[in-house]
């Protein structure tokens, strides 16, 4: 199941390929919604739509339609992960932009890889921080609330995650020690990256840092994916001084071999983490002495770690059945659903996430699932449940799973530029046109 979970949030971070065109079990292929708010037994229909079909949804459908028996939970879902093809999440995007801005789609839908912002200016999502305001019997403090805090657009909630996974680098603490470097990954920018990947080389160590140039720009502008694209404005600021300097200190990297993107070690590496346990084996998968360090931050952007929301639950304005649609949204986040054996990732539900941190230290050891220690057991002390618990507590920056297309389009756009080709200015410029086009389609 974890390999299933990394392929999937692979597909919708990186974009390479995705699926599309499907029905679920109950629901026609190609169909936007329910044409009418009651089946023929008299029930009403919950259409609920998304990407990838997982088996919590399926679960979720059964125990929640024994709970609410006057309610039909239809499950729209485009192909399994077995069934994709390149440029089908592009269709799909399209496809969903265009039947939820018109007033149609579905009553709920999973908004991980569509541009919510879009929607939110197009008043096509209901805003939930009403409905938990306004529902005593929903409690936020039960929740991660840093996390749904931070998701908030224009000062209210438009979606929920079933679950996070948290954003981060893995760094070789033995070739930092080495350098003589200071890392205090609280507050450290990209700009002091750049300035230990200098401290490191000079050490004698190998590149800070491996990936390809395109990569490198577009994992920075994702990190800090709201100073370059204003969805709800439906503006982008690519052509701005900011942009054209991070398109220059990207390439200067490069250039003096601080970043490689030849294949071989390197101090640091980004990942992400998704699951207490994993917190503690994965990252002895890259190196002997590893340890977790919070991504650089981006200029302006508040200190506090990354994360990434998934299974993002949001709700049509235009729903007929927004009180049923509510429900099975607050049961996707209860312990029972929560907690369900299937669904890896971080729970939101702050007390299924400490029963499982809490196994984990019962057991007080986990074991390392790659690298070169495959199979070796670790112990699990108190203090690193502590610093999990911190880590987590104080995440502040979303990282979207939606910006799939305009990813593409930075891939593509700054490869010229990279080889010399382009200059910093023709660029940004193109890129600043072609996303402006795509945000207003």
């Amino acid at each position: 199941m974890k390999t299933t979970l990394r392929l999937i949030a692979i597909l919708l971070l990186l974009a390479m390929t995705a699926a599309f065109g499907g029905g679920g079990p109950k629901q026609s292929p190609g169909s936007g919604g329910s044409l009418s708010a009651k089946d023929e037994n008299g029930k009403k229909i919950v259409v609920v739509s998304m990407l990838f079909l997982e088996d919590v949804f399926k679960e979720a459908e059964k125990k929640f339609e024994e709970k609410h028996p006057d309610v039909d939970i239809r499950l729209k879902y485009v192909q399994t992960k077995d069934d994709w093809k390149e440029g089908d999440l592009e269709k799909f995007v399209k496809s969903a932009n265009t039947d939820l801005l018109s007033g149609n789609g579905p009553d709920i839908l999973v908004t991980d890889p569509l541009p919510i912002g879009k929607y939110v200016s197009g008043s096509a999502l209901a805003n939930l921080s009403g409905f938990m305001n306004q529902d005593p019997s929903f409690h936020k403090d039960l929740y991660f609330g840093n996390i749904l805090d931070n998701l908030q657009i224009n000062g209210a909630l438009y979606g929920i995650p079933v679950r996070f996974m948290l954003e981060t680098m893995v760094g070789d603490e033995e070739a930092v020690k080495k350098s003589g470097a200071r890392i205090d990954d609280s507050t450290w920018t990209w700009h002091e990256f750049a300035g230990m990947a200098r401290t490191l080389k000079k050490s004698g160590s190998p590149a800070a840092y491996t990936t390809s140039p395109q990569s490198l720009l577009t994992a920075r502008v994702r990190a800090d994916y709201s100073a370059f694209v204003d969805e709800p404005h439906r503006r982008a600021n690519f052509a701005d001084a900011a942009f054209i300097k991070l398109l220059n200190e990207t390439k200067a990297l490069f250039d003096g071999n601080f970043v490689t993107d030849k294949a071989g070690d390197a101090s640091f590496k980004s990942t992400y983490i998704q699951d207490p346990e994993e917190f503690f084996s994965f990252p002895r998968a890259f190196y002997k002495q590893p340890r977790l360090y919070r991504i650089p931050l981006g200029v302006g952007q508040k200190p506090g770690g990354f994360f990434t929301a998934f299974q993002t639950l949001g709700m049509n304005e235009k729903s007929p059945v927004k009180k049923e649609a509510w429900e099975f949204i607050k049961f996707m986040l209860s312990e029972e659903m929560q907690d369900y054996k299937g669904l890896n990732g971080f729970p939101l539900n702050k007390a299924v996430y400490e029963k499982q941190l809490g196994q984990v230290l019962k057991f007080g050891q986990v074991t390392i699932e790659a690298g070169p220690d495959e199979g070796v057991s670790v112990d699990v002390k108190p203090a690193d449940a502590e610093y999990q618990r911190r880590l987590i507590s104080e995440l502040s920056n979303p990282v979207p799973a939606n910006n799939s297309v305009v990813g593409n389009m930075l891939l593509t756009e700054t490869k010229a530029f990279f080889n010399g080709q382009k200059s910093a200015e023709e660029t940004a410029g193109r890129i600043q046109s072609r996303i402006n086009a795509y945000l207003n389609e």
